[in-house]
């Protein structure tokens, strides 16, 4: 049965809450252009974008792909399919994608930082250095590559007055992200400034009061400060938050590691019940892991029984409606008892991800019953 088969995308097993009306009426729309009009490089670049602000990092690598199969060399796909490559922490296609563009547009500061972002990720510090250089050099206004330079310079604890001064130009291009000030205030601290460090990473703590990094910084300035009882405080708010990490952090493995075990189970058809319960199990540790709604629906569906199937699936995708599988196994929960409904579910799927030969087909059998 072909719809028994495994599904493996970007980010399938990450937190994702319901997703904002406006958002899948923008992707709707970038369908629809590129629906009517495939050769058009503004319509893949739109909804590339879109699958890129959404999480939805391999849809945007298809979709960008598909357009570089007819043309090859067109650097603002490349540059882009660069990007999602980024996203999805494929250093070497990263590195790949962005060298190819830059080929065509070898002064495009955008593409000579994302070429530094991928030799990053491989650990070639000393490409990165020289690439994030010649992108500022490029643009003076690139915050993140200021960022990511400062960074670079803060974490090897050298060069620091050339860190500082990197940062402090990435704060005035982005003076309201956290973990500019947190950079900033670590380089600071490390040059024996731990008054402007600790403001530094007051900012940052004002910005994003969820960050134990910024916390257990903050800490350590006021003590250098003599400001101890502030030290405690920071501290003790580090600690709060680490142990709320860690808790997250415990409930992600635990709901990884059952869904994997019922991913490994499903091969066996004597084994589904026990399958289902892990993806239960899943689900009731993380419940916005839409991946093990849709395990579970797969499964009922597998056994015969539609109605919770139905449960499972529409609960996929309340949870993440822009996945173009859960929208086809919705199609084929309601092929027998709505097959209009289950008509529209896959052609949704289809406007999603085209070229799928399980989506074609079943739009095809539900098409000539109809007739």
């Amino acid at each position: 049965m072909r719809f028994f088969r495994v599904l493996v995308l970007a980010g399938l097993l990450s937190v994702s809450g319901s997703a904002d009306q406006s958002l899948q009426l923008e992707l709707d729309a970038a369908l629809q252009r590129v629906s009517n009009d495939p050769d058009s490089e503004s319509a893949r670049l739109d909804l590339g974008a879109q699958y890129l602000r959404i999480g939805q990092y391999r849809a945007a690598a298809d979709t960008l792909q598909q357009f570089l199969a007819k043309h090859p060399g067109a650097e603002k796909s490349l540059r882009l399919l660069a990007l999602s490559r980024l996203q999805q922490e494929d250093y070497p296609a990263a590195l790949d994608a962005a060298a190819k563009a830059l080929r065509n547009a070898p002064r495009d500061a955008a593409t000579v930082q994302i070429l530094a972002m991928a030799n990053l990720g491989l650990q070639d510090t000393k490409a990165a250095e020289r690439l994030f250089r010649e992108a500022i050099q490029l643009d003076q206004n690139l915050a993140d590559a200021h960022f990511q330079l400062g960074l670079l310079y803060a974490n090897k604890g050298e060069n620091l007055p050339e860190a500082i001064r990197l940062l402090e130009r990435a704060r005035t291009l982005q003076p309201n992200t956290a973990g500019v000030y947190t950079a900033l205030g670590a380089a600071l601290l490390k040059s024996g400034d731990a008054g402007r460090a600790a403001r530094s990473f007051e900012n940052a703590v004002k910005l994003a009061p969820d960050s134990a990094e910024s916390f257990y910084q903050l800490s350590a300035a006021y003590r250098q400060l003599k400001l101890l009882a502030k030290a405690d405080d920071a501290m003790a708010a580090f600690d709060a938050l680490s142990k709320t990490r860690a808790d997250e952090r415990a409930r992600h493995m635990r709901s990884r590691a059952a869904y994997e075990e019922g991913l490994n189970l499903l091969a066996n058809t004597t084994e589904l019940d026990k399958a289902y319960g892990l993806f239960a199990r899943a689900v009731a540790d993380l419940p916005t892991m839409d991946a093990g709604y849709y395990r579970m629906a797969q499964v009922s569906y597998l056994k015969g029984d539609v109605a919770r199937g139905l449960v499972s699936i529409r609960e996929a995708l309340r949870l993440n409606p822009l996945e173009a599988e859960y929208h086809y196994v919705l199609a084929r929960c309601l092929e027998t008892s709505d097959p209009v409904a289950a008509e529209a579910a896959v052609e949704k799927a289809i406007s999603i991800r085209a070229g799928v030969a399980d989506f074609e087909e079943l739009r095809g059998d539900l098409r000539r019953r109809r007739r």
